[in-house]
Formats: structure tokens, sequence, C-alpha cells
């Protein structure tokens, strides 16, 4: 116990190994470390809840109740003996759970419902939907009377503190008021297209919100509205109130406004029979669905539409309005306040439940099995349709969708739980090290870790088995094998409901495999084609320090690159420049050596030695005209020990040089009665003779072409007839081009006779 007490108050710090590697082992170690909320929300939280802070913790405990058939749940309410009902689709059913047994209470016609209230009679109010049906039904499950609304939707039911129901209806956005015998009459027109949302505030208020400009109004007794607060998004999912008199709104949709609902439509018609009296209680919240179209059937499978958003707003009295949660292809279906006064959340992404504190701090208290989190209702006294001795007052029942379930979420800390990380990426074979934490281990509470490691994405068959790694006083050894990925797991346990385990921080320390430098390409550039390097400024800040072959940010230590040199193109005659890319698999700095050779040469010469530019610009004039070949061989030396780099290499395609122009000999110029036969030969040394002209007394070049007709040997002869030109001296030049574009030219001058 006394080791157990050491190792969970031990301060984290960073366990560094000196291993016994090969030469094809990085020196640079590198830590992933775990500590910041961000970080643990990319894991799978089983059991676990992540504190605002950062910290994992046991959630409260969660107990199963039931599986319904339905694959949705819209509605909870609690009956005053304890009994809770669940509504949902799309089978129109509601059950009854007592003491963890469930049984079919009633089924409506309809294929949802997705509102129930119950009186101080124990009877229970149900709205269906589409079709806009109240049933109310005696404890023994017979219809006591129904209300046909003339509404195509029941979105939530409410009493108010003298018994009447209020029932909250779409598609015309009305708030009807129906009395203990079943008669109802508008009592509020919000002019928006549903009313999504009601609760009653200790004033005996309404509080509504709707689907349409997404409007939170306060319906005085008397049915005068007033809007409390304009959200930014369309719809208010729901409701719910806090203390001194907070309103909470989960509010979803996308940004921007829709345009103006269609007119409204008469009041609907009242229906009859006479009923008992009412008494207040809590509805559920469906998740926001679109506007349905008038004769809509039963409502396909609802999920978040793409583009959706969801917030959370804290909306004061007097309708000042901050934002507490957010998310991006997430919405919050459901509200609840525990009796500390926290909210409580129910989100539409992996069945999540976050709460949010007075001052606005949001932790995820847990996940459940099922896809969304759709109602939730704290519980007064009785079982809670728990069995004897499991259920508080202050335990809350959470009803889910896809699948549907019921459960009750405890007010104590679970038993166990667990949490595995995410998957993390060496890039490259690796050497685990060992593992450092910062954990609190209260008396009666234990967190055990272990690891996993394997060559494949996703842990499967071929990864090893979850390992134990025990800590000492210098941390955990991992028994991992030399492997790309690795993950790790916390498994909490705790003896008193009362107290739990935190974990706040967990380091790995692993040494990369060293893997050679990768050329990706490699060019010769046009002749008189120069780079030169730029000098830094001296003011671009710190070396670039990453964790090599990784891109998260969770990583530390690594590989601490310096900036990559800059270069300047330019021209300068006689240049030649080879350019290349190169980079490295585990972010190394390079260096390289450049060599080249004729083509008829064996032994390579060097160029450069040990430089960091990707370039390399020479003076060809000092080169014999030939043709050659460049290597550039790329080491990661800098950022590993002595013996240890590892070096690619690639070979510049084969370049001719040539600087010497062609050679213009035998110009002959032979004036006959009407013209002049120009004849001459151009010759190269190295090169082919590409174009060839001629121009009288600087006029315009006129192309000739060889005898052969051909521009494909190194030496050419060339006969052309000009026009006679006047009588005077006059001057003939000819020039050649050869393959390389060094030019050659000559003259010859002829006198033409009076």
């Amino acid at each position: 116990m006394k080791r157990a007490a050491a190792i969970a108050a031990a301060v984290l710090g960073l366990a560094i190994l000196l291993f016994h590697t090969t030469s094809s082992t990085a020196v640079t170690s590198q830590t992933w470390r775990q500590r910041e909320k961000d970080d643990f929300a990319k894991g799978e939280l089983k059991g676990v809840s992540l504190s605002f802070d950062g910290a994992l913790r046991l959630s409260p405990g969660l107990d199963p109740v039931h599986e319904t058939k339905q694959p949705y749940l819209w509605a909870i309410a609690q009956a005053p003996d304890g009994a809770l009902f669940i509504s949902g689709g799309n089978e129109g059913g509601i059950d009854r759970v007592v003491r963890g047994r469930a049984e079919t209470f009633f089924r409506a016609p309809e294929p949802e419902v997705h509102a129930m209230a119950v009186d101080r009679a124990g009877n229970l109010l149900a709205g269906a939907s589409p079709g806009g049906t109240v049933y109310k039904i005696a404890p023994d499950g017979k219809t006591i009377w129904t209300y046909a609304s003339g509404e195509k939707y029941i979105w939530a039911l409410v009493f108010d503190r003298d018994g009447a129901l209020y029932a909250a209806t779409g598609v015309e956005g009305r708030i009807l008021k129906i009395d203990a015998a079943g008669h109802g009459r508008v009592f509020f027109d919000s002019a928006e297209t549903h009313i999504r949302s009601l609760i009653l505030d200790p004033k005996g208020n309404l509080i509504a919100g709707t689907d349409g400009h997404g409007l939170v109004f306060r319906v005085s007794p008397a049915g005068e509205g007033f809007v409390l607060y304009d959200a930014p998004l369309n719809e208010v999912v729901a409701l719910a109130l806090g203390r001194e008199g907070t309103i909470y709104a989960a509010v979803a949709g996308e940004s921007g406004r829709p345009g103006p609902r269609p007119p409204s439509a008469p009041p609907p018609p009242a229906a009859a029979p006479p009923a008992a009296g009412a008494t207040a209680s809590e509805g559920a919240t469906p998740q926001p669905t679109p506007t349905p179209a008038p004769e809509q059937g039963p409502a396909p499978e609802q999920r978040v539409p793409i583009g959706m958003e969801g917030k959370v707003l804290a909306i004061s009295p007097d309708g000042y309005a901050r934002e507490i949660w957010s998310g991006s292809q997430e919405a919050i279906l459901s509200l609840a306040v525990s009796p500390s006064g926290d909210l409580l959340m129910g989100s539409s992404a992996q069945g999540r439940i976050y709460t949010a504190d007075a001052a606005g701090n949001v932790s995820e208290l847990l996940r459940l099995p099922s896809a969304q989190v759709t109602a939730l209702l704290r519980l007064g006294s009785g079982d809670g349709g728990m069995p004897a001795g499991r259920q508080r007052s202050g335990d809350v029942a959470v009803a889910a969708s896809n699948s549907g379930s019921l459960s009750i979420l405890k007010t104590g800390y679970a038993a166990s739980g667990t949490y595995e990380s995410r998957v993390h990426d060496a890039r490259s074979f690796a050497t685990w090290g060992r593992a450092s934490w910062r954990v609190e281990t209260p008396k009666g509470t234990s967190i055990a870790l272990g690891v996993r490691c394997g060559n494949t994405e996703e842990p499967d068959r071929t990864w090893t088995d979850w390992r134990s790694a025990p800590f000492n006083a210098d941390g955990a050894l991992l028994d991992c094998p030399a492997s790309r990925f690795l993950q790790w797991r916390a498994q909490m346990k705790s003896g008193d409901s009362a107290r739990t385990p935190s974990l706040r921080e967990v380091a790995v320390t692993y040494l990369q495999a060293n893997l050679p430098p990768e050329f990706k390409k490699i060019e010769v550039q046009a002749p008189g084609v120069s780079f030169q390097e730029v000098p830094s400024s001296g003011s671009g800040g710190p070396p670039d320090t990453r964790a090599a072959g990784s891109s998260g940010s969770d990583v530390e230590g690594g590989v601490r690159r310096k900036p990559r040199p800059q270069s300047r193109r330019g021209f300068e005659a006689g240049a030649r420049s080879i350019t290349w890319q190169a980079a490295d698999p585990n972010e190394d700095d390079l260096v390289y050596d450049v060599y080249y050779r004729a083509a008829d040469e064996k032994a390579w010469k060097k160029v450069r030695d040990r430089i960091d530019e990707e370039f390399v610009t020479w003076d060809s004039t000092a080169m014999p005209d030939g043709t050659y070949v460049f290597r550039v061989v790329a080491s990661d030396a800098p950022s590993n020990a002595a013996g240890r780099a590892l070096t690619a290499e690639r070979l510049s395609p084969a370049f001719d040089v040539d600087n010497t122009p062609p050679r213009l000999e035998e110009i002959r110029a032979q004036v006959q009665p009407s013209s002049i036969r120009l004849t001459f030969t151009a010759s190269d040394s190295f090169s082919l003779i590409r174009e060839t002209a001629c121009a009288v007394d600087a006029g315009d070049w006129i192309a000739v072409q060889p005898a052969d007709g051909l521009d494909d040997s190194p030496s050419e002869r060339y006969e052309v007839t000009l026009p006679r030109p006047g009588p005077g001296e006059h001057s003939i030049v000819v020039r050649a081009l050869d393959a390389a574009g060094n030019t050659g030219s000559g003259r010859v001058v002829v006198e033409i006779p009076e």
C-alpha cells in the first residue's frame, strides 16, 4: 500500500532511456504526452468522465434499465409512485417501467409519441404525431379521453400550478391550453413554424422555444408573449430552468436565418369528453428535425444534417445570454439540471452527456452505447423504475436513441471505468521506452496502466495483447516490441461511490528507427541559370522544433530543425546549375555532397561538401566541352550520432557542356551579273549546327539551309544566292548557332562595279 501511495503521489517527470541500439536508430528521443482536454477527447471513454480541466475520473454510475424495440425514445415521465414512462417511435409505443421491469402500457395509432406529462392522480397525458392527438390514459392503461388538436405535431406537454395542460405544437407554432375535461383552445400563437420546447418558470410563466427563427418566448398566465431572446440558430431544441431564474436553451441549425413562414391556418377545433385533474411534470424534447410537409408520414431516421451547428445558451431573466457550449456537426438534444445546479446536456454524437457548472465550465460526463441522448429527466422520490434500494432522489433518467434504451444516471461514482487513448503513429518502427504519469488515488481507489502495440493503423489480432505497465519510482518500463503504433489504457476502480481516482497526464518516451533520406526530384537547369543563397535576416526566430515523423501537437522532442536556406534565381553567362528536392522521413536535417564526372570517365570528382542548400551553381567555362552526370548524396548526419547516419543518392540526367562557338570558314562571295553567290562552311567541335543566317549591310537576317538540306552534322557547307546590291562596297555577315546556344560569325566584303 505504501508503494502504491508513493507511485500515486509521484510528480510526472520525463523518463529518458539510454538505449543500446543498432546504427539504424535515430539518436533523438521523443515523448508522446497527453495532458490537455483536447488530447484525451480523442480517446474512448468507457465509464470515465473528462473534466473541463483535462482530468480523467470515473463517471457517475449508470444503471441500464430497459432496451426497447423502438429505435428512438423521445420522452420520459415519472408517476407519483416512481414508475417511469418512456415513449418513442416508430411504433408509437409507451412502456411503463417498475422496479427494473418494463411492460407495454399504451400504443398510439400514430407512429411517434414525442411528449408526455403525468397529473396528480397518476394519469398519463401523451401527445402523438403526426396528427396532433393528445391522449389521457388512466394508471390502468385505459384511455380516458382523446383530444384532436387540429395540429400536426405535439412536441411538448407541461402542466401549470393549477393543473391546466399546455401543448407545444407545429406546424403552426401554437401553444394550446387543454382543460381537465379534454377541451382545448389556442392559448398563444408564436407566428413561428413550431413550438419545439416548453417549460414552466417559478412565476407561472411558460418559457417556449421555437423552430423557424429560434426565438425564446416568455408567455404570461394571461397568454401574453414576449421574446426573451433571438437565438443565432433557427431551432430551440430543449429548455431547462436553472437557479436564480436562469433559462438554459439548446439551439441547433445552420448559420443564417430562414425565410418568413407561410400564413397561419385557423385555430384548431376543441375536443370533448370529461377528465380528471392534472399536475405538472417535465416533458422530453426530440432531436432537431426539419419542418415537415403538410402530409408527412412517419419520421425517418433522424440525424444531425451536414452543416449543422449546435449551441447551449444561458439566458438571464432579463434576456442577457451567454454561450456555454458549441459544437460543429453535433447538437444538444436534451437538458436537465442536477440537484447541485449543474446543467446536464445530452448530445447527438456518440451518446455523450456533458455537464456545465455555474461558471460555464463544460466536462464530458460519460458516453452511452446508444448514438443520441434524446431525453433527460431528473427524478423525484420513488424508485424511478429501479429495483428497491438502487435509486435516490436526484438521480437522472436517460433516454437514448439508435438504439432505444433507458438508463439511470446515479449521483455517485461508478465502481470501475476504462479509458483507451487514441492510437499513436510513430511513422516508423520505434523502440518504446518508459511511461510516466500524474495521478491521484484517494484511499480505496486505484488506476492501472496497460499498453499494446502493432503495425496496423487500427488495432487487430496482429497487435499484442494488452500488457500491464506497473509503475515504480522511475515510471513504467513498457513491455512492447519495436513497432510503429502504440495505444495505452487506464483502468480505474473505486470501492467507494463518493471517491474517484484521477488521471491528469501520461507520457510515453520512444526512439524512432532512423530512415534514409528520400529524393523527390533532381533537375539540370538551362545554361546561364544561376542560384544564390539569400542571407538570413537574423530575425527569423528560433529553429523549427518538431516531433520527427509526427504531426500531432501532443508529441515533444524529436528533431530540432534548422530553417531551410532560401535561394534567389538569376542569370549569369557561363553558369550551370543543378537543383533537387529531398526529404527525410524522420524530418532530420540533411546535408549534401555533390560530385560529377564526364561520360567517358570512371572516377567521381567532388564539387561541394556538406552543404545544406538544395542547389549547386558553377562556372561551366572551367569545364571542357563534353557530356557530364552529377551525383548528389544526401545524409541525415546533422541529426544523428557519428556512425549512425543514413544516406541516399540520386544521379542527374546527362547534360552537355559546350562553351565553344561554331567556326565560320571559307566564306566567299562571287559577284554575278544579277546576283551574288555566297558560300561558306560552319563547324563545331562538340555539338550540331542548328541554325545559320546571313545579312547584307546589317539588314534583315536571311535564313540559310545547308547544301544537303539538313542541319544534322557538326560541320555543314552552305551555298546561297543573294540579290545583287547597287554599286559600291558591301559587307556580308554570316552567323551560326550550335545546339548549346553558342553563336559564331564571319564576314566577307564585296565591291560591286559601276
